[in-house]
């Protein structure tokens, strides 16, 4: 029994030997986010895979449907971000941005590359509300609204008063 434990041990991390990481950009890879309210933005596969093109496979966890997008892009042989120079710079492609989700709602996401596979990554879009729910009556506005605006008021019905009656007393030139 413990030989077979050992030949299972040592086969089984075989079995997701060919799986390459997943995950969704962060600060680290120097954007501020890679959640947004329908989309979510995605690293790349590893350059290994230069040249051929890759599948996305993402699974609505909420209605399993899932959804396959073929060919979406082929993986390009990137350089190390020390030999980026000039205007190749600022060109790099980062990540791939998945779009038209459905806001607050989680995904399994994986791509596919040939016969290769990624690890599944379990992403959730942002929640938002609707802009139809804010509140916008009286509660809403703070005391100090109200008195900066009656002040305001007050000090614009002096002024016309003073400019009124500065109007009636200057002086004529008759």
């Amino acid at each position: 029994m413990l030989v077979v434990l050992l030949i299972m041990g040592g086969l089984l991390p075989l079995i997701h030997a060919d799986d390459f990481p997943l995950s969704m950009l962060s600060v680290e890879d120097r954007v501020i986010t890679g959640r947004f309210i329908n989309s979510l933005l995605l690293s790349l596969p590893p350059c290994t895979y230069a040249g051929q093109s890759v599948d996305l496979e993402y699974l609505n966890c909420y209605t399993n449907k899932s959804y396959t997008l073929h060919n979406i892009f082929t993986v390009r042989n990137y350089k190390s971000i020390g030999d980026l120079t000039g205007p190749t710079a600022f060109s790099r492609n980062i990540g791939y941005q998945l779009m038209n989700l459905t806001n607050g709602t989680q995904y399994r996401i994986s791509y596919k590359i040939g016969m290769y596979r990624s690890t599944p990554l379990m992403a959730t879009t942002r929640t938002v509300s609707s802009y139809t729910e804010i509140e916008v009556g009286f509660p809403g506005r703070s005391a100090a609204m109200v008195v900066i605006t009656v002040i305001l008021s007050v000090a614009a019905f002096i002024l016309l008063i003073g400019i009124s009656i500065s109007t009636l007393v200057s002086p004529s030139d008759e």
